[in-house]
């Protein structure tokens, strides 16, 4: 009994054993927050088994025991650990790691880990810019990555904006290079910010490099996003906000500015009970709208995103005078047709309209006229009490058709009490000058990618992109001086339509041995894109002959200059290679080149050849360093590189310019049909060239929680192409030269990233911050007289212009007097005689001011602690200067910014700041108009809940957030006009205020939501 019992119970105890300790299969399915991820690696903790998941995120994993440990691990995601247990089935959720190194980056024609890239690259993803208000993504980039300045051309509604990677390096344009989905494109203003996945800023020639001819202003890639994982996933998102204006600015009132004309002695004006704030009147609130629906998935094997973007937003002047509407749709596609090949298209078309009001004018603004117009005028007249004054103006001046400028409601708007010359009802002229810009674009790309051998691909790509641009602008007429007057309906229109095609084809191999590691690109493109003008036609109409403003209608007198225009061609042939090597992640080291030839150049020197040289060493995976460090991960870096740049060539410099019409009639010599010279090919021409070298460091810490990288770099661009031949051209020559090359701009600064996140409680935190410093200068100009200079920007109050491209100085740097105060005997202005000769002449106009920051800054903070969330983004700038150009010298009885009151010189003896009201117009070219352009914004402060999962479950959801969200509501700055945040339309007139419509606060609301 005894011994039968003992057998029965080691029986049942080995079997339970074998029960416990044989292996089985284990399956499951690994996704994240997207959806199913295919690649992970998912290994038996300690042993070599292992495998990865398929497309559908499915794994099989074999002879796996009870008491095992499955690791599952890709990169930019948390390894997970999971106890196997009496588990056949295991299904993971992976969750991001934000300080992962292994973190991809996109470079030119492919991707890398971030611990192996050794030159200066920023990234933004989608998670940095889901939730900005801002409609175009230049602006989403703004203080998100240090070296970078981003500065609005305008606050207008879908204004692009001004992006300067590490400061100006041309006479000329310095706009970067974009790239979007590997396709070069000539504008991102149709892309919704909602449909980007991640945007990678290469800043050092070594990583710029392999764009060659376009790399020296920095490149922009954007990759947008791509289908993830079966099944459909839907998000929808919207915004619905407020704007209005939020700036300190104050001008005279009624009673200041009749003390200040009379002080100046024109006695003339008196009070008349009238007192307006024209900035109040000018800006007002407006709406704004946006919906962004997409779909995502796969299905046969296709992967698919497809995404439709909608945007309406009126603007805070004149509402939807100065408005802007998209819609974007998008289409991606990608699939694997066999092991060997894959294929996919990207495809976006989208259809803008832009209307907006005259602005960035020192005379014809509509923000300058509010800027300046005597507060003394109304805005409209009360019924039945328009002056008899006003009344003749429209009738007594010639031309007795003239209508009375009048609102919607048929009110007569004001004309000015006491201003004189161009100045105008800004209400009025918003009204009566419009401006409509339609814009169609369309972007295709496809390509293939074969797999050739284990480790060896080849890609071919085709893109092309086409724009229809359209701009009509319309006048009513009005008379309100002989200087501010249209006496007709007139109307003006221009049509434009880019073409463009790019074929690339690129092999590249990656073979690793050992501890060897090699990567190698190869491969060559070819590039057509042309610029013609359709049409171009203004005309007009007299008043009782007017039905519509169309220039096909009977009774308009049309100029047609269609004939005239010169389309540009730009034909660029392409070879380009890269090899990248790297010895167990330790010793990295890259080389690349690339030879374009271009038909904007001269036959002789149409080609060029551009390389770079990089190389970066791991301390941290030494022997020596100690797996007990705080320190986690310690690179330093090193490039040298060069890039060219050839945006400031429109084309045909080679070629001798004749034309057989001057002013659109016929040349005749006596009789004789003949021609004239009107530019001279400069055979000479070569490629602006910039050459950078780059010092980096990037360190991580505190367990991969601490992130910091610092750079510094130099950035030297040779033969700068000067675009204005008149300034080596004899004036005896009866013709221009075509551009030429004449001098060297040198940039040079350090860069600063930090950051800390920490994601293992409930309550979860992340800080960002980015630094960076800047020094530009002139270091050499050609051909021109020593100690002269190429003149930029004009403007009424200054006849040499208000900048100046010198040698020495800083591009297209503030030009006028240096003043010394203001003498308290007399009241007038004190300008310091520069050459030292006793006079006070033009030759002692002199450097006032820069428009480029000595320091660029920003950041942001995030929380998160259960369903609620928090943002506060921020950017600024240090030491940049603004020329407040606005002011209208040549009319002494206009408004002033009140501090032009406050400390102004009234007496004998008064310390003051501004002359006397009677001598003001002596500071309008001096340095009293510069002041300092230094400010911090804060970008955002947003607000966020989260719905919890299992509510939003049961509502058939995945995801439901909602937000509120300031933007760009809190601004601190000692510029007293109506925005610091001044970028400019012009190269060379950065930071010229001259009536800038301002940048908007917003409140938003916001909703995202998947399912």
């Amino acid at each position: 009994m005894k011994n039968n019992f003992l057998k029965k119970f080691f029986l049942v105890m080995l079997l339970s054993s074998f029960s416990v300790l044989s292996a089985q299969d284990i399956t499951g399915v690994v996704s994240d927050a997207d959806g199913p991820v295919p690649g992970v690696n998912v290994t038996v903790k300690g042993t070599s088994n292992g495998t990865a998941t398929d497309f559908d995120g499915k794994y099989t994993i074999k002879n796996v025991n009870s008491t095992d440990v499955l690791i599952f691990s890709y990169v930019g995601y948390k390894p997970q650990e999971i106890l196997v247990g009496d588990k056949k089935t295991i299904n993971v959720t992976l969750e991001e790691d934000q300080n992962s190194l292994d973190e991809v980056v996109v470079v030119g024609y492919g991707a890398k880990k971030k611990s192996l890239v050794t030159g200066a690259i920023s990234s933004v993803n989608s998670d940095d810019i889901k939730s900005v208000s801002n409609q175009r993504v230049e602006q989403a980039l703004q203080g998100r990555t240090s070296g970078v300045t981003v500065s609005s051309s305008s606050g207008s509604p879908g204004s692009g904006a001004r992006i300067r990677i590490r400061g100006t390096g041309s006479s000329g344009t310095s706009e970067p290079l974009f790239i979007v989905d590997g396709m070069k494109v000539s504008n991102i203003d149709n892309i919704p910010p909602s449909d980007i996945e991640n945007l990678e800023v290469l800043k050092d020639a070594a990583s710029a490099a392999i764009y060659g001819t376009e790399g020296a202003n920095g490149v922009i890639i954007i990759t947008t996003k791509r289908g993830k994982g079966k099944g459909v996933k839907v998000n929808f998102n919207s915004q619905l906000g407020f704007q209005f204006l939020n700036s300190d600015i104050e001008l005279m009132n009624a009673s200041q500015f009749v003390t200040y004309m009379n002080e100046a002695g024109v006695t003339s004006v008196v009070n008349n009970g009238v007192d307006t704030n024209w900035v109040d009147e000018v800006f007002d609130t407006a709406f704004m709208q946006r919906y962004d629906v997409s779909l995502s998935g796969e299905a046969a094997g296709i992967s698919y995103y497809a995404s439709i973007a909608h945007t309406d937003q009126d603007g805070i002047v004149s509402k939807e005078n100065s408005s802007f509407k998209r819609t974007a749709l998008r289409l991606n596609l990608k699939s694997n047709v066999t092991k060997w090949l894959e294929v996919g298209a990207s495809a976006t078309t989208s259809f803008i309209k832009r209307r907006g009001v005259q602005e960035n004018n020192d005379t014809r603004g509509v923000i300058q006229n509010a800027l300046v117009l005597d507060p003394l005028t109304p805005v409209t007249y009360p019924a039945g009490q328009v002056p008899q004054e006003v009344i003749d103006r429209a009738s007594d001046n010639g031309f007795p058709d003239v209508p009375l400028l009048r609102d919607e409601n048929g009110n007569v708007y004001g004309y000015p009490t006491y201003s004189t010359g161009e100045t105008l009802n800004p209400v009025a002229y918003a009204d009566v000058n419009r401006t409509l810009n339609t814009n169609n674009q369309f972007l295709s790309t496809i390509y293939g990618k074969f797999t050739i051998l284990e480790g060896l691909n080849f890609t071919s790509r085709f893109g092309y992109e086409y724009g229809d641009f359209l701009n009509e602008n319309t006048i009513r007429p009005y008379f309100v001086a002989s200087e501010a007057q249209n006496t007709t309906y007139t109307m003006s229109e221009s049509q434009v339509r880019t073409k463009r095609w790019l074929w690339e084809n690129f092999a590249s191999y990656t073979k690793s041995f050992d501890n060897h590691n090699f990567s190698v690109l190869a491969g060559y493109s070819a590039e057509d894109f042309e610029v013609p003008t359709v049409a171009s036609r203004t005309g007009s109409v007299a008043i009782s002959d007017f039905t519509g403003f169309d220039l096909d209608l009977p009774g308009y007198t049309v100029d047609d200059r269609t004939d005239n225009i010169v389309t540009f061609r730009d034909n660029l042939v392409s070879m380009y290679g890269r090899l990248s090597y790297d010895y167990a992640g330790k010793y990295l080291f890259e080389a690349s080149v690339r030879r374009d030839r271009s038909d904007k150049f001269p036959t002789a020197n149409k080609a060029g050849t551009f390389s770079a040289l990089s190389g970066g060493w791991v301390l941290s995976k030494e022997d020596f360093w100690s797996d007990d460090s705080f320190v986690n991960y310690f690179k330093v870096r090193g490039s040298w590189g060069q890039n060219g740049n050839k945006s400031n060539l429109a084309g045909n410099s080679d070629i001798i310019s004749i034309t057989r019409n001057i002013n659109g009639l016929p040349i005749d010599y006596l009789g004789q049909g003949g021609a004239q010279i009107t530019g001279f090919a400069n055979t000479n021409l070569v490629w602006e060239t910039s050459t950078q070298t780059n010092f980096g460091i990037d360190l991580r810490a505190l367990d991969n929680k601490l992130r910091f990288s610092v750079d510094y770099f130099k950035k030297t661009t040779e033969d700068l192409i000067v675009s204005d031949g008149s300034l080596i051209t004899p004036g005896s020559a009866g013709f221009t030269s075509n551009e030429f090359n004449a001098g060297t701009i040198v940039n040079k600064g350090l860069e600063f990233e930090i950051g800390y996140a920490n994601n293992d409680n409930a309550f979860k935190y992340q800080i960002n911050a980015n630094l960076s410093t800047l020094d530009n200068e002139v270091t050499e100009i050609l051909f021109l007289p020593q100690g002269t200079s190429i003149r930029g920007a004009g403007a009424p109050q200054n006849d040499d212009g208000i900048t100046r491209f010198t040698e020495g100085l800083p591009a297209w740097y503030f030009f006028g007097y240096q003043t010394n105060g203001v003498d308290p005997a007399t009241g007038e202005l004190q300008r310091v005689d520069t050459d030292g000769d006793g006079n006070i002449t033009n030759a002692d106009k002199t450097f006032i001011g820069s428009p480029h920051p000595d320091v660029l800054f920003g950041g942001n903070i995030a929380f998160q602690y259960k369903a609620f969330d928090f943002n506060l983004q921020y950017q600024g700038s240090l030491g940049n200067d603004i020329f407040t150009s606005y002011n209208q010298p040549s009319r002494p009885i206009t408004n002033k910014p009140v501090h032009y009151f406050d400390e102004r010189w009234s007496s004998p003896g008064d310390v003051a700041t501004f002359p006397s009201s009677a001598t003001i117009t002596d500071a309008y070219d001096t340095d009293l108009m510069v002041e300092d352009g230094s400010y911090m914004r804060i970008k955002q402060i947003q607000l966020g809940y989260t719905l919890p999962q299992r509510i939003a479950e049961k509502l058939h959801m995945n995801n439901l957030r909602l937000y509120v969200s300031l933007d760009d509501y809190f601004t601190f700055t000692k510029f007293r006009g109506l925005d610091p945040e001044i970028g400019n339309f012009g190269f060379n007139d950065i930071g010229v205020d001259r009536g800038y419509y301002p940048t908007a606060a917003r409140m938003i609301f916001g909703l995202a939501l998947d399912f």
